[in-house]
């Protein structure tokens, strides 16, 4: 990969994440939709986030 390359990524990526994080709802659902947070909006353990529990 060239540097025009990276820098062209980049700059993608941070158009992307002002775009999607326009507002804290935005962003929340953002973060949803990447995997980050589970469908009730808390952080997935594989990212810091609490362990499930069984019940």
């Amino acid at each position: 990969m060239t540097e025009a390359e990276r820098i062209a990524i980049r700059e993608m990526l941070r158009r992307r994440a002002e775009e999607r994080t326009q507002t804290p709802e935005m962003a929340r659902q953002w973060l949803i939709e990447e995997g980050l947070y589970d469908g009730d909006g808390a952080l997935r353990p594989q990212y810091g986030g609490a362990p499930a529990r069984d019940e």
